[in-house]
Order: C-alpha cells, then sequence, then structure tokens
C-alpha cells in the first residue's frame, strides 16, 4: 500500500480560507441596553421591600393589578427573544400560513376572555396546581397538585426557558463579538436579580416597558427593512426570479391539484393548518388560560380587571404584534439566500468547527483529511453563512452531502444589523430583544418558584412556615429554574423544534382542562392519565427511534428495542418521507391520551358531589353539574348564561 502523506493529497478547488472581518458595535446600542438594565435593577431595588411582605405580594402583586397592566404584561412576556426568531425561520422554510400553528390558539385566548378568566378570578389560586384540591377534594386532589406541581416546576418551564436561552444566544452571535456562553449568563443573571428582589412587581413593571420598547423597534425595523430592499416591487421581482416560492407568501397554505374529494388535494401543508386551526386550539394545556395567563389574571384588582386584560392580550397578541416581524420576514428572502455547504468527496466526518467555518473529511486510510471551507459558498458573507450543522462527527457521507446550512431564525438579526443604520434605533430595537429575554426569565423563574412554593413546599413539606421563609425559598427556586433551563439549553440548536415538541407534550390535556369546568365527572384521576400519557406519548414519538438506536447499539441487553428505532410512518399527509410530520404528532397524542383519560373517566365511580359544593359556590360555573347544583341551589352562575 501507498504511504500515507502528511499533508492531504487531494484539495477540492473550491477549498479556501474565509476571512471574516468583525462587524463592531455602535456605542449607542450599548448605552440603549445599558439603561434598560439599570432601569431593571433599579426596579428591583425599589419594590424589593414591598414584594418581600408575602407570599401573595411576591406572586400576585397583592392582587391589585388594573387590566392594562394584567394585558400588557401578558404581551410583553409572550413576546421573548426567540419569538421574532422562531416565526422569521417559518416564513423562510415554509411559509407565512405556518404561523397558524400559534394564531390558532386565538380561539382558546376568547375562551378565556368571556369564560374562564372570570373563573380563575372567582377561585382566588395564586396558580393553575392550586386549583386541584379546590375543584376535585380528596386524595387524589392532592396526588394532581403534586404531580403539576412537579410539571410546573421542573419540566414545562424550564423547556421554555431553555429555547429562551438558545435564542438569546443566537441574537448575541450575531450581533456581538462576545463570548455566547458570558453573554447569556450575565443577562440572564441580571434578569434573576431583580426578579428574586421584587418578584412579580418586577415583572410586571418591566413588561409594560419592555412592550412599549419592543413595538417601537419592530415597526422601526419592518419599515426600514421594507424600503431598503424595494417594497412590493422588489419582492415581485424575487417571486419572478424563483428566489421565493408562492406558497411563502401564502396566508393559507395552497391546495393539490386534485378535488377536495381526491387525496392528491390534501397536500401536507394544507393538512397541517386544517390541524391547526380544527385541533390545535383546544389540545393544549392553555386553553383555559396557562400558567403565566393564570398568574396575571389572579394579580387583576378585580373580575373586571382580568376579563378586560386578558381581551387586551389577545388582541395585541394576536392582531398587532406578529406583523413588523413577518414583513422583515419576507423581505430577508429577497436579501438573504438559503446556503448549503457541501462535501466535495466521499468520506467521514472527522471534523466540523462552524466557528472558523471549517471541516475535515477522511476520504479513506490512502489520504489525508480534505479541509472544506463551509463559508466559502456562493452568496455567504460575513454576517450571513452557513451556521447550523446538518452531520455529525463520525458520520459517513456521499459526495454533495450538506454540511452545514444557513440559520433561517438568524435572519431576523442580519436584517436588523444591516437595515437599521440609525444607531439609537438598533439599539432600542436590541434593548427591547434583550429586555424581551429578560422578561420571560423572570416569568418563567418566578412561575417556577410559584408551583415549587405553593404547590410543593408549603403544601406537603413544610405548612406552617412564616412568610418571609417562603419568599427565600422562592428567590432559591427561581435560581434553580433558571440553572435547569440553561442546561438544556446547550444541548439544542433549533428554537423551532423545542416549541413545537413543547405544544405536543401537554396537548393532550386540552379536553380534559375544558371539561373539568363544565362537567362535574371529570375527576382528578382524569387530569392525571390525561397528563402523563400525553408527555409519554410525545417524548416517546419525537425522541423514541433516538433513544431506541442508542440504548440497542450499547448493550446487547437492548437489541430487541432495534426495532422500533427504524420505525416509519404511512399515514398520508400527516406522515412525509416515512416520520411523523407536526400535524401527525400531535393528532396521535391527542387521540392516545384524551381517548385514555375518557376511559378512566367512564370506568372509575362518579365522584362525591358532596365535595364539589365548596368549588361551584366560588366559582358558579355553566355546565353539567345538576347533582351539585342540587346541594347549593342558591349558587346560580352569575353573570355567565343559563346553566344546563
Amino acid at each position: 500500500p501507498a504511504p500515507r502523506p502528511e499533508r492531504p493529497a487531494r484539495l477540492h478547488p473550491s477549498v479556501t480560507v474565509a476571512t471574516v472581518p468583525a462587524m463592531g458595535v455602535p456605542n449607542e446600542v450599548w448605552i440603549v441596553a445599558g439603561l434598560y438594565v439599570v432601569l431593571a435593577l433599579a426596579v428591583g431595588a425599589a419594590l424589593a421591600r414591598k414584594a418581600g411582605g408575602s407570599v401573595e405580594e411576591f406572586f400576585l402583586s397583592g392582587r391589585r393589578l388594573p387590566w392594562w397592566a394584567v394585558g400588557t404584561s401578558m404581551v410583553a412576556t409572550t413576546f421573548a427573544s426567540d419569538t421574532p426568531l422562531v416565526i422569521t425561520g417559518w416564513v423562510r422554510d415554509t411559509g407565512i400560513w405556518q404561523n397558524w400553528q400559534w394564531w390558532c390558539l386565538a380561539g382558546g385566548g376568547m375562551l378565556t376572555t368571556f369564560l374562564f378568566a372570570r373563573y380563575w378570578r372567582r377561585g382566588q389560586v395564586m396558580t393553575t396546581a392550586e386549583l386541584a384540591e379546590l375543584r376535585y377534594g380528596g386524595g387524589d386532589a392532592k396526588l394532581l397538585r403534586f404531580v403539576q406541581g412537579v410539571f410546573q416546576a421542573g419540566l414545562t418551564n424550564t423547556i421554555i426557558l431553555c429555547w429562551v436561552i438558545l435564542a438569546a444566544a443566537k441574537i448575541l452571535g450575531a450581533l456581538f463579538e462576545a463570548d455566547k456562553v458570558v453573554a447569556v449568563t450575565i443577562a440572564s443573571v441580571l434578569a434573576l436579580a431583580y426578579s428574586t428582589m421584587a418578584g412579580f412587581w418586577a415583572v410586571v413593571v418591566t413588561d409594560v416597558v419592555q412592550f412599549v420598547m419592543a413595538m417601537v423597534g419592530s415597526v422601526a425595523l419592518a419599515i426600514a427593512v421594507w424600503n431598503g430592499i424595494g417594497g412590493v416591487e422588489a419582492v415581485q421581482e424575487a417571486m419572478a426570479a424563483g428566489s421565493i416560492r408562492p406558497e411563502q407568501l401564502a396566508f393559507f397554505p395552497p391546495a393539490g391539484p386534485g378535488s377536495w374529494m381526491d387525496a392528491s388535494f390534501w397536500t401536507v401543508p394544507l393538512v397541517t393548518a386544517c390541524v391547526f386551526l380544527g385541533v390545535q386550539w383546544w389540545a393544549t394545556d392553555q386553553v383555559d388560560g396557562g400558567g403565566h395567563a393564570v398568574q396575571r389574571i389572579s394579580a387583576a384588582r378585580t373580575e373586571r380587571d382580568g376579563l378586560l386584560g386578558s381581551l387586551w392580550y389577545n388582541v395585541a397578541h394576536y392582531a398587532l404584534r406578529p406583523w413588523p416581524w413577518i414583513l422583515v420576514a419576507v423581505g430577508s428572502l429577497v436579501v438573504l439566500p438559503p446556503l448549503e455547504a457541501t462535501s466535495p468527496i466521499e468520506g467521514t466526518v472527522q471534523a466540523l468547527d462552524l466557528e472558523s467555518g471549517r471541516a475535515l473529511i477522511q476520504p479513506g486510510p490512502d489520504y489525508g483529511p480534505v479541509e472544506v471551507d463551509l463559508f466559502g459558498v456562493e452568496g455567504a458573507e460575513a454576517d450571513w453563512r452557513p451556521s447550523q450543522a446538518r452531520v455529525r462527527v463520525g458520520d459517513v457521507i456521499e459526495p454533495g452531502a450538506v454540511l452545514a446550512v444557513s440559520d433561517p431564525e438568524a435572519a431576523y438579526v442580519t436584517m436588523a444589523r444591516r437595515y437599521l443604520t440609525n444607531p439609537w434605533m438598533l439599539g432600542i430595537l436590541v434593548a427591547s430583544l434583550l429586555a424581551a429575554f429578560m422578561s420571560t426569565v423572570d416569568t418563567h423563574t418566578n412561575l417556577a418558584a410559584s408551583f415549587f412554593v405553593n404547590d410543593l413546599y408549603r403544601r406537603f413539606f413544610r405548612k406552617h412556615a412564616a412568610d418571609r421563609h417562603y419568599v427565600f425559598v422562592a428567590r432559591l427556586a427561581s435560581v434553580a429554574a433558571l440553572a435547569l433551563g440553561a442546561t438544556l439549553a446547550w444541548a439544542n440548536d433549533r428554537i423551532s423544534d423545542l416549541y413545537t415538541f413543547f405544544l405536543a407534550f401537554l396537548s393532550g390535556v386540552g379536553p380534559v382542562y375544558v371539561l373539568r369546568w363544565l362537567w362535574w365527572r371529570v375527576r382528578a384521576t382524569t387530569e392525571i392519565v390525561a397528563m402523563i400519557s400525553s408527555a409519554l406519548a410525545a417524548s416517546a414519538l419525537t425522541f423514541g427511534p433516538k433513544i431506541a438506536a442508542g440504548l440497542s447499539s450499547w448493550s446487547p441487553s437492548f437489541a430487541w428495542l432495534a426495532p422500533w428505532s427504524e420505525v416509519t410512518w404511512e399515514l398520508g399527509p400527516l406522515s412525509e418521507a416515512g416520520q411523523l410530520t407536526v400535524a401527525g404528532r400531535l393528532i396521535l397524542v391527542v387521540a392516545f391520551s384524551t381517548t385514555l383519560a375518557l376511559l378512566v373517566t367512564w370506568i372509575l365511580p362518579r365522584p362525591n358531589a358532596e365535595r364539589l359544593v365548596g368549588f361551584y359556590r366560588r366559582v358558579r360555573p355553566l355546565g353539567w353539574w345538576g347533582p351539585v347544583r342540587v346541594l347549593c341551589p342558591e349558587a346560580r352562575p352569575a353573570g355567565d348564561g343559563r346553566a344546563v
């Protein structure tokens, strides 16, 4: 055999060394961002004494918030730094219609506004888990409260923190020449500092400021981008040139060529959008409010303030706020082409460094590794280049295999750097993204702590301590929640994948959450079964094949899992290339968990109506409450219509 050379024997002609110039950050950006940080810390220091007085002050602002603060805080906290990035990625990957994945949730938002908001306010609970014992009573209700406390404190809120931290890392990577780990850590610690000092008071006050900054910054960017690219004419020219597909601008995905009775009519995008509109809006754990909305409704000073706050949130969240982001995403399609760095040869991936833009491919034992420049593709620039890996070290690849692609979610920040030339406006936009990040961090660390303290620690471990002790424990729990979310963030690289998994994770509880307000037969066991079966089904469908493959290759004892690692799905438009679509996974999770929950409800004996009297008297809900209503005829539904 020929001796192995010390240097690569063959190099692809396109292999070059890319030089990426530093982009620099205007001083005005640092000034505006610094002013916001100072304001947030000042708010925390000013309100620390008030928030530390009691658990209710720390988590609910003493139940004294007006409607505009309630609604604005809801809008602000749902605008995390990941939100414009996710929407930009959806528009670039599939089209504007992909936003129906969250627009459809407006249906549940209207239910919350005109029905459930007043129920939550009447219930006078601090968290959604606390409702369990009020609604059901008995030992199984205690178990449900414990399970929900664990889920909300240790899983759902930490998953949200995970993708928010990931988004912040992407933004910092595109805007600043700073170590992302250090920068995200500093921003997280700042958010944790003022939220642990002043609790929910700091969350609400900074939310109001953040909402104003976010709207000003996003609208200014949309105007700058639209003028910079040449407006509608530029978009039409890009469509004519083929760089923009018509379906990317469609408000609803187009149907296939056949009639609606023909299988060709039901394309994957069309079926996906129909599932969003027909199933997704009620198959979610937020159909009757959700943790962050319930916290704010419970903090409202009156039932009317809770209702009006929820209404303002839905109008601003769904109808006003997303369109500047969508305009920026459409503009990015004109000037930022999707990029792919491919391998010129067959071989094994030896190294892949996205920071330096280099990959090493080992073609065989007789040749040295070939160095491939990932940044040397056509259309790549200093601020727009392949940054997402599509292979892993050790993979065997064919010629032309995609090694890395440009990140569609990072296009939003790239457009901001290019077109928002006024440094003060860029500073407002950057500060609004920083504020959005800190707002979501403070909300979900505070919310996770409220579940831990109110539904686990105070309820099951230490019941009669002083309020100051519980506030101290809440501050420690906030730190733990953030640490867990940060740990998960560095194991992921795509925000939208985390978002779609989260929607499926507890999608099966949606029908049960509606029925528990309307039907006396729903038991605590119904909720427990729906919650656990939904989480397990979503996790199995999402991660099951990967886990099975890893275990079966790790030990012969797990060889029986090998078939599961190779499972394929053939469900028509609910699957694609043997894999479940987002809609397909949702349908299977909802069908499995809802069927199981209703079956358990039917098999188990009817609940004791006397245990439900306290809940019915306090909340006075509509629905099928005949046996309970007989025991308290004076408690008629107030202002909600006619009871069944």
